[in-house]
């Protein structure tokens, strides 16, 4: 049996980096693959904010690029997952939900889908962050906010949503979503790295706010706290491009479970290739 996968997240748009993927796809012919969200250019916000008509990159490239790609592997199309990141406005979720009725993707935020003996879950939000757009923004595990950031309330989001689920945490969260899991090994598409780990450290050494020093590890302590307790065979990870770069680390063990980040920080584009049947052997490539 094909059980290889691959994983991207970060790509923000960047249809060069896109094109790579689309073709190494084609070349391996994984039997799922996995997108950690920021998946949409910066444009679209940008429109939104501005109050103009906003490019439509779901359907105009990702849409139209996935139903090439299907039509040239037909029977060998992989399962696609994917979710969406704290750059992503929320927006965008319809175009998605549309052109996953055609069979192109997976779209799991907040889902838990099979996938053989396996089980897939996704989840999207991030621990509150200095930036204003707040769609994939909630509390981590309390109402604190580290020095630096704003609150998920202060910001601004492309959607409504209403005050409880504003207000709700992480943790609140991944409770709700223990609850759902059947028992199978439980493989998670994160965009938030795990907290204090070599998958979430930050460029921010030595930086203070108000006399604050601002803690340089910046994933979500909520996560971290379920890997512990639920040990999931597999955690995927983005978010946080230049951490690699920081503490040399991709991917390690939290107790038994796997952790993978696919954030880079770089020109090219990091695909990590990987086995189901043994992730820890996982490679990361750039392309």
């Amino acid at each position: 049996m094909n059980d290889i996968c691959l994983f991207v997240s970060d790509l923000h748009g960047k249809v060069n980096r896109y094109e790579r993927f689309f073709r190494y796809v084609e070349k391996v012919k994984p039997y799922a693959v996995f997108l950690g969200g920021d998946l949409l250019p910066s444009s679209i916000l940008h429109s939104f904010r501005a109050g103009e008509n906003m490019p439509d990159f779901v359907s105009d490239f990702l849409a139209e690029r996935f139903q090439n790609l299907k039509d040239k592997l037909l029977d060998e199309y992989p399962r696609v997952f994917l979710i969406m990141g704290n750059d992503d406005p929320g927006i965008e979720e319809k175009p998605v939900l549309e052109h996953e009725k055609k069979g192109l993707w997976e779209y799991i935020h907040d889902k838990i889908v099979p996938l053989g003996e396996y089980t897939v879950m996704g989840y999207s939000f991030v621990p509150p962050t200095p930036f204003l757009l707040k769609d994939w923004e909630k509390y981590d595990i309390s109402k604190q906010v580290q020095p630096g950031c704003i609150a998920p309330d202060e910001g601004f989001r492309t959607i409504d949503i209403n005050n409880k689920k504003e207000k709700s945490t992480i943790k609140q969260d991944l409770t709700e979503i223990t609850k759902k899991l059947p028992g199978k090994p439980l493989i998670c598409l994160f965009h938030s790295p795990p907290y204090h780990t070599g998958l979430d450290r930050a460029a921010l050494d030595g930086v203070k706010v108000e006399d604050n020093t601002v803690d340089v590890h910046v994933g979500s302590k909520a996560i971290k706290e379920f890997i512990e307790q639920q040990s999931p065979y597999l955690t995927l990870h983005g978010h946080i491009h230049e951490s690699s770069r920081l503490t040399g680390v991709w991917k390690e063990k939290i107790n038994k479970t796997i952790a993978i980040s696919a954030a880079f920080e770089g020109p090219g584009l990091a695909v990590v290739e990987f086995l189901l049947s043994d992730p820890l052997k996982a490679d990361r490539i750039v392309l």
